[in-house]
């Protein structure tokens, strides 16, 4: 350490969790690009907002407990984590239901993407082998 404070906002280099979220927008952006050869710019929208239906709460999660890892108690740390849980999923549910609505002419690659990134999630348990 060069004695200065660490900056509690940025990512740490090799944090799991933000190698999760980078295995997951380059899985978002294989399956755009695929989609856009396959079926046009339009259904590659939508399988794009697929991701960002797994990508966007997986940030707000990871910055949302990473930002509390200060807590002093295993009460808070739990807390911390729950209500970051309960807002991921409420937050997943809306974009989910959002995407629906605007892409509900392409929901295959919509789906089809999401399932990939949230398939990502398993692949990074098995590399890193943090259960």
């Amino acid at each position: 350490m060069d004695g200065l404070p660490q900056d509690r906002s940025a990512p740490r280099a090799g944090s799991t969790a933000w190698a999760l979220v980078g295995g997951q927008t380059l899985t978002a952006a294989i399956a755009g690009l695929v989609v856009w050869i396959g079926w046009g710019p339009t259904a590659s929208l939508a399988a794009m907002f697929g991701g960002s239906v797994v990508i966007l709460p997986t940030l707000y999660f990871a910055a949302k407990v990473y930002l509390g890892a200060g807590a002093t108690t295993a009460a808070d740390v739990l807390g911390t984590f729950y209500r970051a849980e309960t807002a991921k999923l409420v937050l997943t549910a809306v974009l989910f239901w959002i995407g629906a609505k605007w892409f509900g002419q392409h929901f295959a690659p919509l789906i089809l993407t999401t399932i990939a990134c949230l398939a990502v999630n398993w692949v990074m348990v098995a590399v890193t082998k943090s259960w």
